[in-house]
């Protein structure tokens, strides 16, 4: 279905109060084959009667921020310097930088 660094695709089935079960049923199986070729997230949802629409936008706000954290991560792992071939010292750009109006650095040790 959605993927990271992709756009979210979903198609929504609205106006599901105004049909009966049976036609319900034969019309979502129908659009969840049709999402599916689409490589989307099908959701059934009714306005009238509030049936999965409280649900349906917690998932695109779900989607949305867990999008926005990763970016954020890999935003911030890109800002890490690396010394050697181990995994053993890094170095953060923030780190190395000197407060304002702090002229001596001390580089005491323990």
């Amino acid at each position: 279905l959605n993927e990271p660094d992709s756009s979210f695709i979903f198609l929504v089935g609205t106006k599901k109060d105004l049909v009966s079960d049976a036609v319900c049923e034969r019309t979502e199986l129908d659009a969840i084959r049709f999402a599916n070729e689409m490589k989307a997230e099908y959701w059934s949802v009714s306005a009238k009667t509030g049936e999965n629409v409280r649900e349906f936008f917690f998932r695109v706000a779900a989607l949305a921020f867990e999008q926005s954290m990763i970016k954020e991560l890999e935003k911030a792992t890109r800002n890490v310097a690396q010394i050697g071939t181990g995994n053993l010292i890094k170095l953060e750009k923030n780190m190395m930088e000197i407060p304002e109006g702090n002229t001596q650095v001390s580089l005491n040790c323990c």
